[in-house]
């Protein structure tokens, strides 16, 4: 590898997974019985074994650290652990004590997510993001969660992008329960805010107090389509800030803002980080006289983007460093906790990896405590709604054996982790 660009001393590399994208098996889930209906999913595929990792979990995170990654992102199944309103099921507990474990004995940190996009059926049938009670439920769920697993997990991530809910569930209507409704959209928003600060505060309680506590916030570089139109950046400001500002706020100041609360303060809230996770994918143009639509290749005139062959993403790495500087105000350690390429094509896996860590790297000399990059995601997984349509492995596997195959931006990214740097020259 040529001359590259220094991390800091004791930087995380990883990748990143959840838990019913890769383990297979996971029949208590909403998202279990919503792929099932039929229509729901691209290809018509469901979630099925998935990735088996339920079961191989150990093998994988042997690959994960013969490519040499010192730092792994998982999640837990709530439909797993709490199958059943109040009833904890312990061989559950058993296997994330296992899971941990494993991470650890390959030599990696473990960095555990407690809520991902999933829900046990009781808490989908009684109405999920919708109901106020999930606040006090996920409480609960992860007070259990952190006295089981305790020491084991260096970092805890409460909620993994409580903002995709509000938006692709309640008003895009991709996501279970796949609705159009901005009105349900905000009930949903409060409720994940208050959710993370109830889940943190019972975090605090129990796990040991060196274990730092944070959110996953999916954030997107919003612009206006054309800079000079007021109303474009009208509209490009409103986006921002409920996609990304209104969450930071919440959790800063502790109160609801708008266009959510009106300004009420939460207890508890305020502060409730002790580190902040960023997934990062692409830029949004925004044009006042057309509704958001990320999957289409908006571009300005004279303007040539990159787009992700297939999830129709731009490629914009410095919307990243924008959005690591931006965050320098929290004053908080800040790991980027997803950003990765839906594609076949590797020459191109591996520039945007080259270039999302050039942006990481100057966000650090801009002064931000950047500590760690996750990139999504491991291996190819069932990828939600888009079902197996799309590649964002760092490992392929492969079609019926499921046999792991690293690619080749797995082998360039391991060679980053060994040498603690990236290389100067961009790849071909």
């Amino acid at each position: 590898m040529s001359a590259g660009r220094p991390f800091p001393a004791g930087f995380l590399f990883g990748a990143a997974t959840s838990a019913h994208q890769v383990e297979g098996g996971n029949v208590n889930s909403n998202w279990w019985h919503w792929e099932r209906e039929g229509g729901r999913v691209r290809d018509g595929g469901v979630s099925g074994i998935a990735c088996d990792h339920y079961r191989r979990f150990d093998d994988d995170f042997r690959l994960a650290a013969e490519l040499g990654h010192n730092a792994h992102r998982c999640s837990v199944e709530w439909a797993r652990i709490e199958p059943e309103e109040g009833r904890f099921d312990e061989r559950a507990l058993d296997h994330y004590r296992a899971v941990c474990d494993s991470i650890h004995r390959h030599g990696m940190r473990a960095t555990v997510t407690l809520h991902h996009f999933t829900h046990p059926m009781w808490v989908a049938r009684a109405g999920g993001w919708e109901n106020p009670k999930i606040v006090d439920w996920l409480a609960r769920y992860a007070e259990r969660v952190g006295r089981a697993l305790g020491g084991r997990v260096d970092v805890w991530w409460t909620i993994n992008e409580p903002m995709v809910a509000p938006v692709v569930a309640y008003v895009l209507g991709l996501h279970p329960p796949a609705v159009k409704d901005p009105a349900r959209a905000l009930v949903v928003a409060r409720h994940t805010l208050l959710a993370h600060g109830a889940m943190y505060g019972a975090l605090k309680a129990v796990v040991p107090s060196t274990v730092p506590v944070g959110i996953v916030h999916n954030m997107i570089r919003v612009e206006p389509f054309d800079p000079a139109s007021e109303a474009d950046r009208d509209a490009a400001r409103a986006q921002d800030r409920f996609l990304n500002q209104w969450y930071l706020d919440g959790i800063t100041t502790g109160r609801v803002g708008a266009p959510v609360g009106r300004d009420e303060e939460v207890p508890g809230l305020a502060g409730s980080f002790d580190v902040f996770g960023i997934n990062y994918y692409f830029r949004s143009l925004v044009r006042s006289d057309a509704m958001p639509d990320f999957s289409t290749h908006v571009r300005r005139p004279g303007e040539r983007p990159e787009f992700t062959d297939e999830m129709g993403w731009e490629v914009h790495p410095p919307g990243l460093g924008h959005l690591l500087r931006r965050l320098k105000a929290l004053a908080k350690p800040v790991y980027v906790t997803e950003n990765g390429h839906a594609t076949l094509d590797e020459a191109a896996r591996t520039r945007h990896l080259w270039a999302h860590l050039h942006q990481v790297l100057d966000a650090v000399a801009d002064g931000v405590d950047v500590r760690g990059f996750f990139y999504w995601s491991l291996i190819d997984n069932f990828e939600w709604a888009e079902g197996w349509t799309r590649h964002f492995g760092l490992v392929a596997m492969e079609p019926g054996t499921l046999a792991r195959r690293p690619r080749p931006a797995a082998t360039w990214y391991r060679d980053v982790i060994r040498a603690n740097a990236v290389p100067i020259s961009r790849p071909a």
